[in-house]
This record gives C-alpha cells, structure tokens and sequence, in this order.
C-alpha cells in the first residue's frame, strides 16, 4: 500500500528553529488544521505536544475535539460552537461583529482585527462595540489577533500592516482599560512574518503553519532559511511489464515508447489527492525518474520494477510544476494514505 512518511526529527529541527525566533517553544502556535497541513493531525499533534508545543490552532470544533488533550488551550479558526458545553481548552476566533453577537455565554474567543487583509476580522473602528459587546454577553475573551497578507513579498505592506497592528494594539489595550477588562494574548505573526522578524516578536506568540512543516514561500530576495521537509510520498508497485518499441501506455496512449522497456504501475493517482498529470511533459519522481504518460485515478506509471517508489520528499519541485504552493499539494493528500512517522 502507498504511505507517507513523517520526518520527526526534521519536524523538531523546523519547531527549534522558529522556537528560537520567537523566543521560546512557550511563544509558538502551532497551526495543525486541515489534517495538519495533510501530514496527519493525530500525528502532529502528539509530535507538536512532546517537543513541549501548548497550544494548537485548527479548522473546526471536530478538529478541536480530537486533539484537545496535547495541548493547554487549542483556536479553532473557522467555526462556531454549537449550544452544547465546549471544553474549557478550546477557543474561537470571531471574524465580525455579526458573528461575536451570536456566541453563547462564557465561550472562549480570540478576537480578529483586520489590519489590512479585508478578508476577515473586524474593522478598527469597530474595537470599543466588539469589546463591550464581549463584556454585556460574559465572553471570554483569550486573545486579540490579525494576518498579515503579504509577508511573502517582496514589498513594504508588511511593515506598513503591522503598523496597523500597533495602532490596534493600543486601541484594544485602551478600551480593555476603560471597560476594566483583563488583557487577553496578542498574536499576529505567520510563519513568514516570524522568520522574517529579526528584533524579537513584540505579541505574545506566533501562529507558525507551514514553516513547521519545512516550507516558506518568502521571496529568496528577502532571505532562505533552513527549513527541512517533514513529509515524504511513497507508491507500492501493483504490476510490471515489458513495453514494447512504438507502444503506447496509459490513457490516450500519450507516452510512446522509443524502445523497448520495463515499465510498473504504482498505486498512487488523483483519487489519492495527488495532482492529475496530463502526461505531456516530463514530471518526474523523488529520483529524477519521469512519470509515464497519465496519472490515471489510482495509478501511475514509472520505469523499472522497483517494489516501492517515493514520489517526493520536497513538494517545491511539484508545486512549481503545477504552478501552486506547497499548501495545496500536501492539503490535497487523503487521508486514507498510512502515516508513520519515522
């Protein structure tokens, strides 16, 4: 059967690193959501909670639920909480104004404050309601964040968007006083925005995702950073044959043999989450090798008739291929795929 592997120590090296950047492992969130960025969240989230992570931001209340007990407190970014009692550990990130007037007394919420994303949060000008609006209805209010849109670019938003921050900051900190509130946790910076931090992070903690898992998508203009990728992609072979000079393999016959050859189908294709290859250029494997042809729903072909292939241990190559980010190919992987960790 195909599996995936995951890399602990590479994983921990990737942990030690933006932990120093940081300022300590007690500074760090990890971002484990979407089955941990497809590397498996019961997985990640043990490997996160013994290298001394505590605390954990998902998807949805069912991500949550499973993985509650590695960690201290876990945020949950993209779902509400039902009317049933909701574990102590578990918090909320509220989005609008709209949404925080519909949480049920005594949640817990992180409340998000668009600095210049527009996609989510409240408005700056809306700090004072959302924050008697918390008071009136007896939330409990953990944390106050923003996303940084650009702090991949090669530009100036970055600096100008935590500028934003800092006014928002001393905002929520003005209204927090005047409506004798406690302080809650600060926290803005992404993986790039922590990497890119060279003064030491002035919020409480970072939200670290990808870098975790040994990606960046920062311009290599700005900087490179020792990041190690934690997944790699296995196939078993599933049949062998010769392919004879001028036959064709595959659906639509793409790939023509100028020799005869050993070729094998593995058991790995789009039904997996792999990427769909139309078979007319030249993908290749973890060892150089070239696909053949298609990549049909459940198999693919490569020459030789190894027992086992790795597909990739760095998704750079194939989300350059495909014109993508490393996010999507790694997320787009089943979750039926075996994990271990290695």
């Amino acid at each position: 059967m195909s599996k995936i592997t995951i890399n602990k120590q590479n994983y921990y090296h990737n942990l030690d690193l933006l932990a120093k950047k940081a300022g300590g492992k007690e500074k760090i969130m990890v971002v484990i959501k979407d089955n941990a960025y497809g590397h498996g969240l019961d997985i990640m989230a043990k490997l996160a909670s013994e290298f001394g992570i505590k605390k954990a931001a998902v998807k949805n209340t069912e991500e949550a639920l499973h993985i509650e007990q590695f960690f201290d407190e876990v945020l949950v970014l993209a779902d509400h909480p039902s009317e049933h009692k909701i574990s102590k550990r578990i918090s909320f990130a509220v989005h609008s104004l709209e949404f925080l007037k519909t949480f049920p007394k005594n949640s817990n919420i992180h409340l998000n404050i668009d600095t210049g994303m527009h996609r989510n949060g409240i408005l700056m000008g809306e700090i004072q309601e959302a924050l008697t609006c918390i008071k009136e209805n007896s939330l409990n209010l953990r944390g106050i964040f923003t996303h940084f849109r650009s702090a991949d670019d090669l530009n100036g938003e970055l600096f100008w968007q935590e500028e934003n921050w800092q006014e928002a900051k001393k905002e929520a900190k003005k209204e927090l006083k005047a409506l004798k509130l406690d302080l809650p946790l600060f926290h803005s910076c992404n993986s790039s925005a922590l990497l890119r931090n060279k003064a030491g992070i002035k919020d409480d903690f970072a939200r670290c995702g990808i870098a975790t898992y040994g990606y960046t998508h920062i311009d290599k203009n700005i900087a490179t950073y020792d990041l190690k990728p934690v997944m790699s992609l296995y196939a078993n072979r599933l049949s062998t044959r010769v392919l004879r000079k001028g036959q064709k393999v595959g659906y639509g016959g793409v790939h023509l043999a100028q020799k005869d050859k050993v070729i094998s189908t593995y058991d790995i294709g789009y039904g997996d989450g792999f990427f769909r290859y139309n078979g007319l250029g030249d993908l290749k494997i973890a060892n150089k090798q070239e696909i053949l042809g298609r990549i049909s729903m459940d198999s693919l072909c490569v020459e030789g008739d190894r027992d086992e292939i790795c597909l990739f241990d760095d998704v750079s190559e194939l989300s350059n291929y495909f014109s993508t980010i490393s996010y999507e190919i790694l997320t787009k992987l089943m979750p039926w795929i075996k994990r271990e960790v290695i």
